[in-house]
């Protein structure tokens, strides 16, 4: 039996060369695998850098295309609401020679030259009061400061009784419509 160990122990010290040399090259292949592990990490690494970074630049444009898609909205609707009010001045420009005719209808009804004045009267009310609604306003003249932004001076006179560059006179009334000009006043101005 002793024979049988010996043999035993001889075998497994080859056993444990082998091991030991399989060992070292288990230990050459593994810390090869290591270095190969370290190098597929490392790509890992950096290829969810790459994709982080990717993925933020994506965020990015998606954040600059929101915001420019907003703006574009916020452009659109002024704009729209700018065209609205142009064509709606345009409407009631067009109109004011009207609305002149029926001052001058109410002038002869009120002085007694036609029958039925309460209709016009109205009437007038009526379409002056839808005007105004939309944002027309008439613009004052007679005893306010001469304003050429305002009144157009057709007739300037010398009175002693008003002070200077008061409106004395309006031949034509002058409207805005909501802080835009549609037609100034035609006025008289006392001058020195």
């Amino acid at each position: 039996m002793h024979r049988d160990e010996a043999q035993n122990n001889v075998y497994e010290i080859k056993i444990d060369d082998n091991d030991s040399e399989k060992t070292e090259n288990d230990l050459e292949n593994t810390n090869s695998d290591k270095e190969k592990n370290v190098e597929i990490n490392e790509k890992t690494e950096i290829s969810s850098d790459n994709a982080s970074a990717t993925e933020q630049k994506y965020f990015d444009q998606l954040q600059r295309l929101r915001a420019e898609f907003a703006n574009y909205k916020k452009r659109t609707e002024n704009e729209k609401s700018l065209i609205s009010e142009y064509i709606k001045s345009e409407f009631i420009k067009n109109l004011l020679p009207v609305i002149d005719d029926f001052e001058r209808l109410l002038f002869h009804v009120n002085n007694g030259e036609h029958e039925d004045d309460q209709g016009v009267n109205l009437i007038y009310q009526k379409l002056m009061d839808t005007l105004k609604d939309q944002g027309l306003k008439q613009v004052d003249s007679v005893g306010e400061k001469f304003d050429p932004n305002f009144h157009e001076a057709l007739l300037a006179e010398h009175h002693e009784d008003s002070e200077e560059d008061i409106v004395i006179a309006e031949w034509r009334k002058g409207y805005v419509f909501k802080d835009r000009l549609l037609r100034p006043a035609q006025v008289k101005v006392n001058k020195p």
